[in-house]
Parts: structure tokens; C-alpha cells; sequence
């Protein structure tokens, strides 16, 4: 016989509901942002946890749209219509509760194992698309799910193997529901247990070009491809306030052509990447030498915070000095910044007399950090 909660309990008003609530989550941790083999929903479950307590206690918390504006999805191992399905109700349920509140999104895993002729499960298996997602293929109905909705504002994906993704929900010319006209804030990663095919120094894939109408409040961008290049693609340098990039495989005068956009850049962290000529081979060099008449060309009045880590591996042949100091401490000078954070990681050495300078030239400086990558 289930156990009756006192009246007293069932009986509270709605702000005293959502304190508790609000207790009872604070010691529940929030990991969405950790990669897939970590990835678990504890809010969710925790939500419904307390939903069961009584009638009313479930109609306040469905009904405080707060409460589900994390909008999570993990789709790993979802490979059967059947869990598909479920997951995509409960997607819809939870952009429900939210209403008119902005939203995040939290998708691990949009697209499927391509087994081929052989499914994991064999009476209930959908079929495949074949795409160019390296053995991943697209999940029927995600792409048209997410782009009925509104309100986006935070959008976090995971997006494993499967790349293509990222152009299929961004790189449309228009959106009959304007899906992400109130995001700001787009972070993407890849698999990183991957190499590029045999001969190729970096992974192929669709150039991801944003077009500015369709992403008019856009300011914040990590983007953490392993193996891939970032030449081909733009998620509109000129309006972004903070800017991440990590393991991609270009040279580094990419990275400043791209920072050469950024008029109103306030933080940017790069870490660079580590190219390899096929799976389990020695690493080739991906940034030769730092192209100084770029860092002359950048002018970043708004810069607060700069972040670099240069991994041993990176293939750097600078005889053990670290080039970074003297092109950065022409940029600040130049730019007339009130940098706040500066930390450089890397496996080379500092000039003593080039970073005097750069702190002199930095009063505002409240964090600084050197590190080494060994």
C-alpha cells in the first residue's frame, strides 16, 4: 500500500514548493557538459522524483518553466524507433514547461552508427541515410524536431563523428521559425579518438557558414574539432565577444585571420591542435612559425582575457623560445587594452625582459598564468 504524504506537505503554497526544490537540486550535479561516456541526466530524474510527492506539488513544478529550460538529450546507443521516440517525447515535453522562457539545449549524439546491414536491433531498427558523417548517419526526424522550436539562447552539442550535423541545423538560408534568432551562446565538439582518412592532413567535412540574419544576437562560440581545419567555415567573427578554439589543425596564421575579424572580441582561448599523417603515426608540425605581420595587422581594443596552450607535440622548432611574448606585447600596446587574464601554456621558454615589459605595459593585469604543456 503506497504511503500518503500529511496534508501539510501536499498543502504548501507554490513559493515554499520551489524553495525545497531548489534545495533539493543544489546537491545534484549539473555534468552536461561532460562528454558522452560521462553523460547522465540527474536533474531530470530528480525532477520527477519530487513531481510523484502529490497532484499539487507535480502541477507547480511542471508548471515553473525555470525548471526545464535545460532541454537535455542523449542519444548515445538510442539506436531502436522505439527509444528514439521516447527520447523525442520527452524532448517535447520539456520545451513545453518551458513556454516563453529562453532555453538550453544539451544533445549528445545526433547521429547513428551506420552498422550497415547488420542493426542492433532487428525487430525494431529504422532505416539509414547514408551520409558523410564517417560511419555516422543521420537520426530521422532530429534535424526537423529542433528547428520547429524557438527561444533558443545556450546550445551545447556533442557531436561525436557525425559533423554534418552542425550543418544541417545551422546552415540554412532561412528559418520559417526563426529557430535561432535569440541564441547566443554555440558551443560544438567532435570525437577525439579519430584520425583523418589515409593521406589527408585533416578531416573533410561541409564548410559551417552562418549567415547573420539567422543568428542576429550571437556572441560566444567554442568550437573543439579534433583533426579538422578551420578554414572553410565562419560563425561570424565580427560579432562574437568570446571565441574558443581547440585541436583544430591549421596553421597558426589562420587563427589570426580569424582574430582579425573579431572587432569586438572580449575573451579568446586557442589551443592547438595536433595533426597526424595517419592513426598512430609520429605528429607533423601544424604551426611552422607565428607570422608576426598578422599579429601587427590585429587590433582588439576590447580584449580582457587571452588563453593559448601549445602542446609539445604541436611541432614547434623555435629553439626553446617562446614567440608568443614579443607579438603580443606589440598587440596589447597597440590595441590599448585593459587586458585582465593572460595565461600562455606551452613547453617553451619565456623571455624575462619581453614579459617585464608586457606586464608593465598591463596594469590592469589581475590573473597571470605561465605553464608548461610537458
Amino acid at each position: 500500500m503506497a504511503q500518503l504524504q500529511p496534508p501539510a506537505i501536499q498543502s504548501l503554497i507554490k513559493e515554499i514548493v520551489l524553495a525545497i526544490v531548489k534545495i533539493a537540486l543544489e546537491d545534484v550535479e549539473d555534468d552536461h557538459s561532460f562528454t558522452w561516456p560521462r553523460y547522465k541526466d540527474e536533474i531530470r530524474p530528480e525532477l520527477n522524483q519530487l513531481r510523484r510527492i502529490s497532484r499539487h506539488w507535480n502541477d507547480v513544478i511542471t508548471g515553473c518553466p525555470r525548471l526545464w529550460k535545460d532541454v537535455r538529450m542523449n542519444l548515445r546507443r538510442k539506436d531502436t524507433t522505439l527509444a528514439l521516440e521516447a527520447e523525442y517525447h520527452r524532448f517535447r515535453l520539456c520545451v513545453d514547461r518551458c513556454n516563453d522562457v529562453p532555453r538550453n539545449l544539451h544533445l549528445i549524439s545526433p547521429g547513428a552508427e551506420d552498422y550497415g546491414s547488420e542493426s542492433p536491433d532487428d525487430e525494431d531498427d529504422f532505416e539509414f541515410d547514408l551520409g558523410d558523417g564517417m560511419n555516422y548517419v543521420e537520426r530521422p526526424g532530429l534535424v526537423q524536431l529542433i528547428l520547429s522550436f524557438t527561444k533558443w539562447k545556450d546550445v551545447h552539442v556533442v557531436l561525436e563523428n557525425y559533423v554534418t550535423f552542425a550543418w544541417d541545423i545551422l546552415c540554412r538560408e532561412s528559418y520559417p521559425h526563426k529557430t535561432w534568432e535569440e541564441l547566443e551562446v554555440l558551443m560544438l565538439k567532435s570525437e577525439e579518438g579519430i584520425g583523418p582518412p589515409d593521406g589527408e592532413s585533416s578531416i573533410d567535412c561541409k564548410p559551417i557558414v552562418l549567415v547573420a540574419e539567422n543568428f542576429p544576437k550571437l556572441t560566444e562560440v567554442a568550437l573543439n574539432f579534433t583533426q579538422y581545419s578551420l578554414k572553410p567555415w565562419d560563425f561570424l567573427w565580427g560579432q562574437l565577444t568570446k571565441l574558443t578554439l581547440e585541436n583544430f589543425v591549421d596553421p597558426f596564421r589562420t587563427y589570426l585571420k580569424v582574430l582579425g575579424q573579431c572587432n569586438v572580441l572580449r575573451e579568446f582561448h586557442l589551443t592547438v591542435g595536433v595533426a597526424y599523417e595517419s592513426w598512430n603515426e609520429a605528429p607533423v608540425a601544424v604551426v611552422s612559425e607565428i607570422e608576426a605581420e598578422f599579429f601587427d595587422l590585429l587590433t582588439l581594443p576590447n580584449l580582457k582575457r587571452f588563453e593559448l596552450v601549445v602542446p609539445e607535440t604541436s611541432g614547434y622548432d623555435t629553439n626553446d623560445q617562446d614567440p608568443f611574448i614579443s607579438p603580443l606585447l606589440s598587440l596589447v600596446r597597440r590595441s590599448r587594452c585593459s587586458l585582465l587574464h593572460l595565461s600562455l601554456n606551452s613547453f617553451l621558454n619565456v623571455d624575462e625582459d619581453l614579459l617585464s615589459q608586457l606586464l608593465m605595459s598591463s596594469p590592469s593585469l589581475q590573473y597571470l598564468c605561465f605553464a608548461s604543456t610537458l
